[in-house]
């Protein structure tokens, strides 16, 4: 056995072997020779992924059976609570929590690539059963406040039904607060049919959904398949959302205190992509790891409708350098990779696919749109959600199993997983890959500096074959993680660059010739990949 797979076993096997999935990851930043550990991995991998949606905040277009008794206009969870009463919502509710999602489900999600689910929750579905009278009160005074028995034990269903259920098929979890006191939104999976977006008008449930989202990480925090929690889903762009993420930012990092890096914390970028992009850049660093979630449709807008398919296609595709495509580049760079898009499907207007004459290639140009997305995202993303897994009655734009069973996205979500399952590579054979390429980095960039700097023995060229040696062991680690993590890859590359050049920085010293780790480590990461696939 090489020296490669024996530190592998002996640093992630035995953790993984933990059943209750918690673990006490170290707080400060992990030493060099340290590799990544499950932990590490659930968080910096690539997230093939998809989204739960209604399952628990309800969204009556996805699960319209649910809201055949509510109150008009039937279209919010809250139309559901009062349609129904306390003791009919509670019954319901519970039984659709229980059953909605299952082991067949978590079986079938595993066969086909996905590796992380985003689970929209709402603030009523954590607060009413937490054993602290304190968090409890947060209820007080907001919509949902009548309601609360119906909800004591939804959190519950989210620990056991969601995350610890997902552990057990080594899937990740992306925890999403869907809905905030007084809505965060005018849409009403925001839990209100009101059409108005109550908590930019309230400073009270402003600061409250602050401390609900302290509260839910120091909860989610204990489990490591937890990739991150999402600040809020879809907030309405406003002159307070940059400050008031500023809040939450920084009461979250001090609530969890020592463990704060050990939860990502996601922001929407609003659709403003360019402006929060520069946000989480400037914001980031290795005790911060901060993601940027973009949601990609086509179909809802009069410009949309006016395209076909097939210009939407070419517009997101990564070969071309189409307006969608050019800005997921430019915010993946701008974020340094740490740009997931949290939404997307392969839905279309009518009107996109009004020019094809038939069903079949109506079918097929509803697949190049999807494969184009799925290719644009693997590219430049570190993830990606389709929206969602399940829709009552089939619909290949909007359900994952329609589009995966009718083809309009790729059967297989996760090019690596698939070549690990292969046994396409074998540790050895990788390992020579990385001999060769590490020789042929390292000549390559001391040769053009030396053409290209006035002064070439200022550099300190060691550094970038360090680099590119960790980079490389560190990809080696995220493909061979074991049977359970095996197959991963480095997807949030940028904050993972981070991390290991301060940990440089610490044990070799710093000088202005750092920059030359992170290139080596950078290159290595991109260069495995090839290699890989």
């Amino acid at each position: 056995m090489s020296k490669f797979m024996q530190k592998l076993q002996s640093k992630i096997v035995r953790v993984l072997d933990k059943r209750d999935g918690e673990v006490n990851a170290p707080s400060n930043i992990p030493a060099l020779v340290q590799p990544p550990t499950p932990r590490q991995i659930y968080h910096f991998r690539k997230q093939h992924g998809v989204n739960l949606g209604s399952w628990f905040t309800l969204e009556n277009w996805l699960t319209p059976s649910l809201f055949q008794q509510a109150a008009d206009p039937k279209s919010s969870e809250m139309d559901v609570l009062r349609g129904l009463g306390p003791q009919g919502a509670k019954s319901m509710l519970e039984n659709h929590w229980a059953h909605l999602i299952d082991a067949g489900d978590w079986r079938w999600l595993v066969q086909h690539g996905i590796n992380t689910v985003r689970i929209p929750v709402s603030y009523y579905h954590f607060l009413p059963g937490h054993p602290d009278p304190e968090i409890r009160r947060l209820m007080h005074g907001t919509e949902f406040e009548p309601f609360a028995e119906i909800y004591t034990n939804a959190w519950k269903y989210v620990v056991s039904n969601a995350i610890q259920a997902a552990r057990e098929f080594h899937i990740g979890v992306l925890i999403d607060l869907h809905a905030a006191p007084g809505a965060q939104n005018t849409d009403s999976h925001s839990g209100l049919s009101g059409g108005k977006a109550g908590l930019w008008d309230s400073k009270e449930y402003q600061k409250r959904t602050v401390q609900i989202l302290v509260a839910m990480a120091q909860e989610i925090v204990k489990y490591d398949n937890v990739v991150g929690l999402e600040l809020l889903n879809e907030p309405k762009n406003n002159n307070r959302l940059m400050s008031w993420y500023d809040e939450a930012i920084g009461a979250i990092r001090a609530g969890l205190g020592n463990d704060a890096q050990d939860l990502p914390i996601y922001i929407s970028d609003a659709w403003d992509t360019n402006w929060y992009s520069k946000y989480v850049n400037n914001h980031s660093n290795p005790a911060s790891f901060l993601v940027l979630d973009h949601h990609l449709y086509r179909c809802f807008t009069n410009q949309d409708q006016s395209k076909s398919a097939s210009q939407h296609a070419n517009e997101v595709h990564p070969s071309n350098n189409g307006p969608s495509a050019s800005m997921l580049a430019n915010a993946s760079k701008e974020t340094q990779g740490s740009l997931v898009i949290g939404e997307w499907s392969a839905a279309l207007d009518p009107a996109s696919l009004s020019s094809y004459p038939d069903h079949g290639s109506k079918l097929a140009a509803q697949r190049e749109w999807g494969v184009a997305q799925w290719e644009a995202y693997d590219k430049h993303c570190a993830g990606s959600f389709f929206w969602t897994l399940k829709k009552e009655g089939q619909d290949r734009g909007w359900c994952y199993y329609t589009a995966v069973e009718q083809g309009v996205i790729p059967a297989q979500a996760d090019r690596f997983k698939a070549a690990f399952r292969e046994g396409k590579h074998s540790v050895q054979s990788l390992e020579a890959q990385g001999q060769m390429k590490h020789q042929e980095a390292m000549q390559a960039h001391v040769a053009w500096w030396s053409q290209h700097s006035s002064n070439p023995n200022e550099f300190e060229h060691w550094r970038f074959e360090e680099g590119f040696k960790q980079g490389w062991n560190d990809s080696m680690t995220f493909f061979f993680g074991g049977e359970e993590l095996g197959g991963s890859e480095i997807g949030f590359w940028g904050q993972w660059k981070r991390l290991r050049t301060e940990a440089h920085r610490k044990e070799r010293g710093n000088s202005k010739m750092v920059w030359e780790f992170e290139h080596g480590l950078e290159q290595a990461i991109r260069q495995f990949k090839e290699t890989l696939l």
